[in-house]
C-alpha cells in the first residue's frame, strides 16, 4: 500500500469515526456539536499558526470569509442529515460533492463537459430518488436540507481550489471556525439550543473537533502525492463504514432496492471521478 492510499483510508475512517459520534450524540442540538467542534479546530490551527509564525488572515479576505460560510452550512446541514436520516443515506448524499462540485464549476467557467459525464450525474440523481422512494425513514426536508448542504460544501471546495493559490493551508481552515463560532453562538443565543450534557458527551464533543483535524490534515497529505483520481476512490470506505455502522450499532436495515439506489449514486460518483481526467468531447 503506497503512502498516499494508507493517508486517505486513515482520514476516510477517522471521518467515519466523527459521523459515528455526531448520530451517537442526538440528544445534542446541530449547532451545539458544530460549535464545539469548531473551538476545538480554532484553538488547533491557531497553536500551529502561532507556531510556524504564519501571518492568520491571509491576502484574499472576502473569499476566505465566503469559504467559511459556505463551509459553514455544509457542515451543519449534513449533521442536521445525520441525525435526520440513516447514517449511510446521509453520508450517501454528502458524497455527491464532488458531482455538485463539477456542476458549480461548469455554470462558473461554461467550460462544455462530455456527454457521459452528465449520464453520472443522472444516474447519482435516479440513485437520490429511489431512496427517497422506497425508504419511509427518509423525510423530504431533511433530504433537500442535505442536498442544499452538499451544494453549499461544493461551492466550499470550488473557493479552496482558487485560494491555494495564494493561501497556506493554515490560513483556510483558519477561516472555517473563525466564521462558524459566531454563526453558531448567535444562533444558540436566539434559539436556546443548547443542553448540559454528562462528562462524556462533552468528552465526544470536542473528540469530533480532533477528528476532523486530523481527518483534513491525512487528506490533504493523500492529495498532495497520490493521483487524485485513484485517492478519492479510498474516501469511498466510508460508505461502508456507515453501512456497518447504522446496521449493527443503529439497527438500519436497506431493502434490496434502497441498496440499488444507494449503488446507483456510488457508481455516478465514481464515473465522474475516473472519467474527468480524460479530454472533454466536443
Amino acid at each position: 500500500m503506497n503512502k498516499s492510499v494508507a493517508y486517505m483510508a486513515i482520514a476516510s475512517f477517522l471521518f467515519a469515526m466523527m459521523n459515528l459520534i455526531v448520530k451517537y450524540l442526538d440528544s445534542i442540538p446541530v449547532s451545539q456539536i458544530v460549535f464545539m467542534r469548531s473551538l476545538v479546530m480554532l484553538v488547533m490551527v491557531v497553536a500551529l499558526l502561532t507556531q510556524k509564525r504564519i501571518k492568520p488572515f491571509g491576502n484574499n479576505k472576502k473569499l476566505l470569509i465566503f469559504r467559511g460560510l459556505f463551509g459553514t452550512t455544509g457542515i451543519a446541514f449534513f449533521f442536521y442529515t445525520i441525525h435526520s436520516m440513516p447514517l449511510a443515506s446521509a453520508v450517501v448524499i454528502h458524497y455527491l460533492t464532488p458531482i455538485i462540485t463539477v456542476v458549480i464549476s461548469v455554470l462558473i467557467t461554461r467550460v462544455r463537459i462530455a456527454p457521459l459525464r452528465w449520464l453520472f450525474f443522472a444516474m447519482c440523481f435516479i440513485g437520490i430518488y429511489i431512496v427517497k422512494d422506497f425508504d419511509d425513514r427518509i423525510e423530504v426536508v431533511p433530504l433537500v436540507i442535505g442536498v442544499i448542504g452538499t451544494f453549499a460544501a461544493s461551492a466550499a471546495y470550488n473557493i479552496i481550489s482558487v485560494l491555494k493559490k495564494t493561501e497556506h493551508h493554515l490560513v483556510i481552515m483558519l477561516y472555517f471556525p473563525m466564521v462558524t463560532i459566531p454563526i453558531a453562538l448567535v444562533y444558540i443565543l436566539f434559539t436556546g439550543e443548547w443542553v448540559w450534557t454528562s462528562t462524556a458527551n462533552w468528552l465526544l464533543l470536542g473528540l469530533i473537533g480532533f477528528l476532523t483535524y486530523f481527518a483534513q490534515y491525512f487528506l490533504t497529505k493523500a492529495y498532495q502525492i497520490g493521483d487524485v483520481s485513484k485517492v478519492s476512490i479510498i474516501s469511498y470506505l466510508g460508505i461502508i463504514y456507515a453501512l456497518f455502522f447504522g446496521y449493527y450499532l443503529f439497527d438500519e436495515w436497506y431493502t434490496p432496492i434502497v441498496f440499488g439506489g444507494l449503488a446507483l449514486v456510488l457508481m455516478g460518483v465514481i464515473g465522474n471521478i475516473f472519467y474527468k481526467d480524460k479530454p472533454t468531447q466536443q
